[in-house]
């Protein structure tokens, strides 16, 4: 009658027991990893932003006239150097900048500054900024050179 082992209740107690900690493991880390892609996905806006701001301080011709918007695609700034490809953190091998834009308006101007507001429209594999949802149909949109491949 001496047996050693553990029954099967035993088993099933530490099954359980495992369970319950790698289902809250789970939890933290894609909490985290969400985290993680959002503070990416912001970095971009702002690179792309920033992109924008450089691209119209070395072209002042493209800059709107006060109180306009133009678009400026995201191809055209890879392609030119301001901006480098973006690659979308949850998908391996695809990047976000194929559909991305930003927005630029010029508001009236203050003494000696322009005021200018960008806006940039990321579109990743399962992501798309606030400012995706802004009508650009009828506005001034500058696009990469044909002779430019962006991936």
């Amino acid at each position: 009658m001496n047996k050693k082992g553990f029954t099967m209740l035993e088993l099933l107690a530490v099954i359980i027991i495992l369970s319950i900690l790698m289902t809250i493991g789970y939890m933290a880390v894609s909490q985290y990893l969400g985290q993680a892609y959002d503070a990416t996905y912001s970095d971009f806006e702002e690179n792309i932003e920033a992109g924008a701001a450089n691209y119209l301080i070395e072209h002042t011709g493209s800059i709107p006239n006060e109180g306009e918007s133009i678009v400026i695609d995201v191809s055209k700034l890879i392609c030119d150097g301001y901006v480098k490809e973006l690659q979308d953190p949850m998908r391996d091998g695809q990047t976000c900048d194929l559909n991305s834009y930003v927005i630029v308006k010029r508001g009236s101007n203050t003494n000696f500054n322009m005021a200018v507001d960008y806006e940039a429209c990321l579109k990743c594999s399962n992501y798309e900024s606030s400012a995706c949802s802004n009508s650009i149909s009828g506005l001034k949109r500058l696009t990469k050179d044909a002779d430019c491949e962006v991936k």
